[in-house]
């Protein structure tokens, strides 16, 4: 068993798996650990439930926006071009 998160990659999930469910006390003691020491993580923690009630507003709301007809075949010409 790992003692210390090593990945911010692993940092994040636990922060939004924190967010849904309480994390068991190794996966917290980990992911305090990495907080500690990793101030972008601590930033992504702080700035990821505004970004979740953000997404579930925006999920909520009925869309009336639309995209012009001609905007939205351009950019469909751009998406299917070969890199």
């Amino acid at each position: 068993m790992r003692t210390f998160i090593s990945d911010c990659q692993r940092a994040t999930l636990l922060i939004e798996r924190r967010a849904d469910q309480q994390l068991p006390l190794a996966e917290r003691v980990q992911l305090w650990a990495h907080l500690h020491l990793c101030a972008y993580c601590r930033r992504y923690a702080v700035q990821s439930p505004a970004l979740a009630r953000a997404a579930r507003l925006t999920a909520q709301a009925p869309s009336t926006a639309r995209l012009p007809s001609d905007f939205a075949a351009q950019l469909q010409r751009r998406l299917d071009e070969p890199s």
